[in-house]
């Protein structure tokens, strides 16, 4: 799933909790930019998620332009792919 931000791969775990990988290219910025954002994905992941969710492994790549956008388009941006997501490997 590409959005605006993020591009987002997943498919049904395999193990009995879900996994999270996230990759920032050296292109959105410095290293302290790059773990800012890695944080920012991880906190907007672990808010949205809910307990009994079927597990998925799924890995964010951010997108260059996440860089200097507000916290509130990220999340937006983020956990519309999560759903879509879900709901591709659902069906």
């Amino acid at each position: 799933m590409t959005g605006s931000y993020f591009v987002v791969f997943g498919r049904p775990g395999e193990t009995a909790v879900s996994r999270l990988g996230i990759t920032a290219s050296r292109k959105c910025g410095d290293a302290v930019e790059r773990n800012r954002l890695k944080r920012l994905v991880r906190e907007i992941y672990r808010r949205s998620v809910p307990k009994d969710a079927a597990a998925l492994d799924i890995v964010v790549n951010v997108k260059t332009a996440a860089a200097d956008a507000p916290f509130a388009r990220l999340e937006a941006d983020l956990l519309g792919r999560l759903a879509e997501l879900r709901r591709r490997i659902a069906s």
